[in-house]
């Protein structure tokens, strides 16, 4: 059976504001930005380890 279109426009616009609240307080862009200024500095840091961070939080 399938759901209504009002039904289906409700949980469409409440993941879309659910998504962009955690975008808004969990950016990991920045912390990709962070570390890679800090690998410039002279701060050793690789990748796999930023990308362990960014999944695992």
């Amino acid at each position: 059976m399938r759901e209504s279109p009002i039904k289906r426009l409700v949980y469409a616009a409440f993941f879309s504001l659910l998504a962009g609240v955690l975008v808004a307080a969990y950016n990991p862009v920045d912390h990709v930005k962070a570390d890679l200024r800090a690998d410039a500095s002279g701060v050793p840091a690789s990748m796999h380890r930023v990308i362990d961070d960014l999944l695992h939080g």
